[in-house]
């Protein structure tokens, strides 16, 4: 058998010696690697890889990586894809386990498949490949840049690693944080297609790093979910901070499927519940990534920080905008106790605000004594809310602003509290580095913006709760049972399934034939539904396939008659009817699953049955649910309000209802592979303590049923 890839990446990040394959006397791309490595300080041998020369850039250069010593132990590939495929190859035959492959044409665009299952293979034998299509590496600790892009000097080391499908956006992170904040990196790897080392791979490896204590990964796809759930549950036992950015969620890359949860889930949505279900923290904007990793970076890992926030401002508009951010980020503003507020009132000047968030004015950047006075007020306020300080570090050398955040960095350091300074605007041309040297030899972190600022200040509180949470809850999204075997997935056979996993849904009776509808209306005594039946029929009101409040012989025949027309009309085969008794309530629901083939099956949750595709108002999170995960999705969804009771309504069964998507994530994890998609929609809620009720089921099955 074969060893397993991650086997070579210590050759793949830190090899003893390297080689440039297309390396010329014209330049190139495989120039720029050679500078590079030469600049940062690479102690290893260098060679070039080219016929044509003896010699590039002052390194020896050899016709073929058939002619370069043992100790090479890594190449970088500049060259044409169809040509580096037969170097790679070479490559491996001759004992290089590592490689780097900036080319392109591996697969992307529909183009160069067979060359990229040729890099698949090799990845298979237990070749490391970083790439294809990808900026390289660098390994800031070990001064080694097999990297094709500028690089900025001097190359910092420090505690955070840094993996990015786009070399161009890891880059626009890595190299403003090194070079404005100074930001110290221990690595940063441009993965590109990841056909070899993925994602998780390099994760993996960094977590075992005692230096690295924050993870940040900016990604398009994963190709290991199950092992990046086990990553996670290591990071959070470390004590270890890992972020995802995730790229290209628009409707543009989305998959729909038939099903009303097909059309309303798609694979960013899928991947945005895992990360949750891992307890990975994510960011939803570019900005925020670059303020969240300078944050944790640098903020104390303190596990009992709360998730409120006190701030402290210069500016009361400031002071609003932070105010609204935090509210929609769902990061609460501590209350302020009457004592402290009295506390705040006796030294603040009469025109400021002694309410969170605090409006110092102007007058706390001119005044001495005042800041240092608001942190003994504040300090005394129970619980461990996050501080954030407004400090303004432009122009540089502002000795206001200086000593704004050496008082700043005290507190923090005799307090051992979490603070955060922020600044207005991430504009205005270079910072004082001597503010943000001050402020970052006390564990304070220093952002730019107030948007970017407090939306980067929640995951502080997240942290500390997915530290918190059971570790066992990563390992719960994989398929319980695969019941590929069972395709029977018709309405009356998927409604016995799920009622004997307790998901409640309506009785139904199927008739073939006006008498036969009329007579299981005459038989259950109370206006009823009449629904089309056939293969394939999913959204049947669309197409008038549903009759509702049907009552009397004539009215109940009618209404098969004319469902069942419009059924065949829309070109299903004809079965018959579903007869059901009507059901009424306070709300209308909708709940369905999605079983996406890499990271198993998912619930999702809305309100507003029929209008739920328009309202698109709904949740989801990987199967199967606790109780306190249903009733947080119901709780994220604007229409759960209809719930409460709103404008004297009845109150809804939100605890039947929370039920009721436990039991779905429960039958969702023990059917994994059984079908593709399947809905509950409408769920009738019923007022509290009456229960909730599925009154249809619609089922896409998957694609290979035989």
């Amino acid at each position: 058998m074969p060893p397993p890839l991650t086997a070579a990446l210590p050759q793949l990040l830190q090899p003893k010696a390297i080689a440039v394959i297309g390396a010329s006397q014209r330049g190139g791309r495989a120039n720029g690697v050679i500078n590079n490595l030469r600049n940062c300080g690479y102690g290893g041998e260098i060679f070039g890889v080219n016929p044509r020369y003896t010699e590039v850039l002052g390194c020896p250069c050899v016709p073929s990586v058939r002619d370069l010593p043992p100790t090479v132990e890594c190449i970088v590939i500049a060259i044409g894809a169809e040509a580096a495929c037969d170097v790679l190859e070479d490559a491996f035959a001759h004992g290089i386990r590592a490689a780097i492959v900036l080319s392109a044409g591996f697969g992307e665009g529909g183009h160069g498949g067979a060359r990229g299952e040729r890099l698949r293979a090799l990845a298979a034998r237990g070749m490391c490949i970083c790439g294809p299509n990808c900026f390289g590496l660098i390994n800031v600790k070990a001064g080694m840049a097999a990297y094709s892009g500028p690089l900025m000097r001097p190359l910092r080391a420090g505690p955070v690693a840094l993996v990015s499908q786009s070399g161009g956006l890891g880059a626009s992170v890595f190299a403003p944080l090194m070079t404005d904040r100074e930001l110290g990196f221990s690595h940063f790897v441009s993965c590109g297609n990841q056909l070899g080392a993925t994602i998780e791979d390099y994760v993996a490896y960094f977590l075992d790093d005692p230096d690295i204590t924050v993870v940040v990964c900016i990604v398009e796809a994963l190709r290991n979910p199950k092992k990046l759930a086990a990553v996670a549950r290591t990071a959070h036992a470390r004590r270890k901070s890992l972020v995802f950015f995730q790229v290209g969620r628009s409707a543009a890359g989305r998959e729909l499927t038939a099903s009303h949860t097909g059309a309303l889930v798609d694979n960013g949505d899928i991947l945005a519940a895992f990360l949750r279900r891992c307890g990975i923290l994510q960011v939803a904007t570019h900005d925020e990534l670059v303020e969240t990793v300078e944050l944790l970076a640098n903020a104390p890992r303190d596990e009992a920080v709360g998730r409120d926030v006190i701030v402290i401002s210069g500016s009361g508009g400031g002071a609003a905008v932070a105010a609204d951010v935090l509210s929609d980020a769902g990061a609460p503003l501590a209350p302020l106790t009457a004592a402290t507020r009295e506390r705040i009132a006796a030294v603040m000047p009469e025109f400021g605000s002694v309410t969170n968030p605090i409006d110092a004015t102007g007058s706390m950047y001119d005044d001495a004594t005042l800041l240092p006075k608001l942190f003994d007020a504040i300090l005394a306020e129970p619980g461990r809310p996050v501080i954030a300080a407004s400090v303004n570090a432009r122009p540089a050398g502002n000795p206001n602003m200086r000593r704004f955040a050496a008082t700043i960095a005290d507190v923090a350091r005799a307090s051992g509290r979490t603070l955060v300074a922020y600044q207005y605007s991430p504009l205005g041309g270079p910072l004082d580095i001597e503010v943000v040297h001050t402020l970052h030899d006390a564990n304070v972190p220093f952002l730019l913006g107030t948007s970017n600022a407090m939306r980067a200040i929640r995951v502080l509180a997240q942290r500390s709760e997915y530290w918190a949470r059971a570790v066992s809850d990563g390992a719960t999204v994989t398929p319980v049972v695969d019941q590929r075997a069972d395709r029977s997935w018709d309405f009356l056979s998927a409604r016995e399934k799920l009622v004997a996993s307790g998901v409640p849904v309506v009785a139904a009776e199927l008739a073939r034939s006006e008498d036969e509808a009329a007579a299981i209306a005459q038989r259950l005594a109370t206006p009823v539904a009449v629904k089309a039946e056939a293969p394939g029929l999913l959204h049947k009101s669309d197409i008038g396939c549903v009759a509702l409040n049907c009552a009397g012989y004539d009215a109940v025949r009618e209404a098969f008659r004319t469902v069942t027309a419009n059924c065949a009309k829309a070109g299903f085969g004809q079965v018959g009817a579903l007869i059901q008794p009507m059901v009424s309530g306070v709300a209308e629901a909708f709940a369905g699953i999605i079983d996406d083939p890499l990271f198993g099956p998912a619930v999702c949750f809305g309100m507003g049955g029929i209008f739920v595709e328009i309202l698109h108002d709904t949740t989801i999170e990987m199967a199967p649910l606790s109780h306190e995960a249903a009733r947080d999705m119901i709780a994220r969804t604007k229409g759960a309000r209809l719930l409460d009771g709103a404008r004297g309504r009845k109150a809804g069964d939100v605890a039947a209802l929370a039920d009721l998507l436990v039991r779905l994530g429960d039958f969702a994890a023990a059917h994994a592979g059984a079908f593709r998609a399947l809905d509950l929609n409408p769920i009738i809620v019923g007022p509290a303590g009456a229960g909730v009720i599925a009154v249809d089921i619609a089922i896409e099955e998957t694609k290979d049923k035989p």
